[in-house]
């Protein structure tokens, strides 16, 4: 059995005792949008329970492998998970996370920054950071028959939401692999405006096979990369708790 094909067992089936959690492993490339020049490498290492995402941790990486930002995801939400990104090169903070009942939004720009925070905005719908995978997935047959669907997204360094829209652009592929293109874009006229973010899904099974616009990170000047991100789709294999430990624990410097 080809390896896509076990990992979208394992990750759709339940296992024999309903609870037992199961892992999955990928990595991705992000260069210069304009220039094609090497900006770092990320790994994923994605844990599911029942067939649902629990949890998510994000390495990324210098040319060199070492690690020098992590992203922790804990899918309290599935649409607007609780997340923390830490960059050491900058020392920036950015997520949301639950304090008891009450959830908050913070940021921290810089190391020298004090960190600011506000109540996580109360709108029906919210979708926060990786939660978008969600969203597209919940909606993907109505995007494809053409409809463009509004979303509200947390922006963290705003202490609140932005209204979006998503829509369906194209069918493409990606090194032979079919994949459906979407765009997400500032809703009114400021989308006409400014260049929206564009993520190639795999038309078989959901998962993302590019991505095309702003990156989580920044860059010297502490403005976001402008990005393509490729991650390719036989990356995609089976993992375990050990490799989620070592992602969660390890030492961020920033690159040499």
């Amino acid at each position: 059995m080809a390896v896509a094909a076990v990992w979208v067992a394992m990750v759709f089936a339940h296992t024999a005792s309903g609870s037992e959690p199961t892992y999955v492993a990928y990595s991705g490339t992000a260069t210069a949008l304009r220039s094609g020049k090497f900006l770092y490498n990320e790994r994923h290492v994605l844990e599911y329970r029942d067939g649902k995402i629990t949890a998510r941790v994000v390495l990324y990486t210098c040319r060199d492998g070492a690690a020098f930002a992590r992203k922790t995801v804990s899918y309290v939400d599935a649409l607007s998970p609780d997340f923390l990104l830490e960059d050491a090169s900058s020392g920036m903070r950015e997520g949301i996370r639950s304090v008891g009942s009450v959830r908050q939004v913070f940021f921290r720009g810089d190391g020298a920054a004090s960190e600011k925070s506000g109540a996580l905005p109360d709108v029906p719908g919210l979708v926060a950071d990786a939660g978008f995978d969600t969203f597209l997935r919940l909606h993907w047959d109505a995007l494809l028959k053409g409809n463009a669907l509004g979303m509200n997204f947390v922006v963290p360094s705003r202490l609140n939401d932005i209204g979006f829209k998503v829509q369906h652009v194209r069918s493409d592929q990606v090194d032979g692999v079919p994949v459906e293109v979407f765009r997400l874009k500032l809703s009114g006229i400021l989308g006409w405006f400014v260049s929206g973010i564009d993520g190639y899904y795999s038309a078989s099974d959901h998962t993302l096979i590019r991505y095309v616009g702003l990156s989580d990170l920044r860059d010297a000047a502490n403005d976001n990369f402008q990005a393509q991100i490729d991650f390719p789709p036989g990356d995609r294999a089976p993992s375990d708790a050990r490799a989620m430990a070592e992602a969660r624990q390890a030492h961020l410097a920033p690159c040499r």
